[in-house]
């Protein structure tokens, strides 16, 4: 299983509440219905050091390989929807893919 990360950054002149609103509601339902998605989880930044290179938000959706996370932000319709979708919200977003290995596992329901 493999899960991408992307660092999000809000539109100028969005408040923190409007973009946490829009990208874990409207975003959201879009994201979900990606094809092969196997989780999906938003992350609020509450502080970032150094706060000049500060982001809004972590977002984590995971998916059983790279090549099945390529496809499905490819495919359409959802290419065209997450494209016209991002304009409304988002300034800017850097994502990369990880495999994880955990060494101590947070608690349930994390």
């Amino acid at each position: 299983m493999i899960k991408r990360i992307s660092l999000v950054r809000r539109r100028d002149g969005m408040s923190r509440e409007e973009f946490f609103a829009h990208w874990t509601g409207p975003h959201a339902e879009i994201v979900r219905d990606l094809p092969g998605v196997l989780g999906l989880r938003f992350g609020k930044v509450q502080d970032w050091m150094p706060e000049a290179a500060a982001w809004d938000g972590v977002g984590e959706v995971w998916f059983a390989s790279v090549e099945a996370a390529e496809r499905a932000f490819a495919s359409e319709p959802h290419a065209a929807r997450l494209a016209e979708d991002r304009k409304k919200f988002l300034g800017e977003a850097q994502s990369c893919f990880v495999e994880e290995h955990t060494v101590v596992a947070p608690p349930e329901g994390r």
